[in-house]
């Protein structure tokens, strides 16, 4: 029987609702806080109210509510404690947590980090392990691993501005053994939509099947002829990044999932918010949020004319897809 592996145990995909595929609701600390304090999420009544928002837009497509899929990795500021927290108090909710890693860039320097020390054999074997025993309760930043008993659902890999440097390859050749052996969907970080082709061509060289990757805020290159070069790998694509004026206008993003639908890649599409900054979050004061695909996108895919069909693969059916894991684990 196909399952997606949730926080909470194994669910018929079918039942995960919208599906948010890249989102974050807790973060505790970690580089990228370090970085710019903004990415601190660490309080869960904000988490609450903001998964309410989520649900309650959701339920608007679907009764079963609605599917964030966490994508803070290993050593990025993780705390499943929390996270189980959130999913007990919002009805509706389901969580699905990563494993795997971020860019370079957010775990500062990298010359000490256990990827940089450890060989890929055991940093695939310390993924499997938050995949199929339970994630580290201390998101493996020291040495003391206490797992609890949620699960990783998702794989997560990450890539620099256009490179990719020998630690991300890294990470990326163990997140392939890792996707592998688990059948566990891969979830990209691309920095400003580059070197997306290049992570799904080295994936599948690793040996992860195309359909079992996706490339991820991709939709910041805004261009057609690349996005389809990617598509036509065989992965997914993830299109996330709502309400990111500094970035590009909304109609970007309209126009890349009409022409994509059009060209016959609707089905592999996906839908994310990636609201990891408290301005980026409603509980926190922003006018936008977690809830932006099934509150604003559906219903303006809609109005433009969008068929309806393709809107509920776009908010449901595609992640419903993605995510189910690919063998029993």
């Amino acid at each position: 029987m196909s399952y997606a592996r949730t926080l909470l145990g194994d669910v018929a995909p079918d039942t995960l609702g919208v599906v948010n595929a890249h989102d974050h609701l807790i973060r505790t600390g970690a580089g990228e806080v370090y970085i710019e304090a903004d990415h601190l999420l660490d309080s869960v009544d904000k988490a609450v109210e903001e998964a309410g928002y989520f649900v309650s837009a959701s339920r608007n497509w679907s009764p079963d509510g609605g599917t964030v899929v966490d994508m803070c990795p290993a050593n990025c500021g993780r705390d499943v404690d929390k996270l189980a927290a959130v999913n007990a108090q919002v009805p509706g909710l389901q969580i699905i947590i990563a494993t795997g890693f971020h860019r370079e860039h957010v775990y500062l320097e990298t010359r000490s980090h256990w990827v940089s020390r450890y060989t890929v054999d055991q940093i695939a074997d310390l993924l499997i392990a938050d995949i199929t025993e339970g994630i580290d309760r201390h998101d493996y930043s020291g040495p003391i691993v206490d797992r609890t008993p949620y699960k990783a659902g998702v794989i997560k890999v990450a890539t620099a501005y256009g490179k990719i440097t020998a630690f991300e390859r890294k990470c990326m050749e163990a997140s392939a053994k890792a996707a592998i052996e688990t059948g566990a969907p891969i979830n990209t970080h691309t920095t400003y939509g580059t070197c997306g082709l290049e992570q799904a061509q080295m994936l599948i060289g690793l040996g992860v099947p195309a359909d079992q990757i996706a490339i991820g805020h991709i939709q910041r290159n805004a261009d057609l002829y690349y996005l389809r070069q990617i598509l036509d790998t065989g992965v997914y694509l993830e299109i996330d990044g709502t309400y990111r004026i500094k970035y590009q206008p909304e109609a970007n993003r309209m126009m890349e999932l009409c022409e994509l639908g059009k060209r016959g890649y609707g089905k592999r599409i996906l839908l994310g918010t990636d609201s990891g900054k408290r301005s980026y979050q409603k509980a926190y004061g922003a006018v936008t949020g977690v809830d932006f695909n099934p509150a604003v996108d559906g219903p303006r895919m809609i109005a433009e004319g969008f068929d309806p069909a393709y809107v509920d693969d776009l908010l449901m059916n595609n992640g419903q897809t993605f995510f189910t894991m690919r063998k029993d684990s």
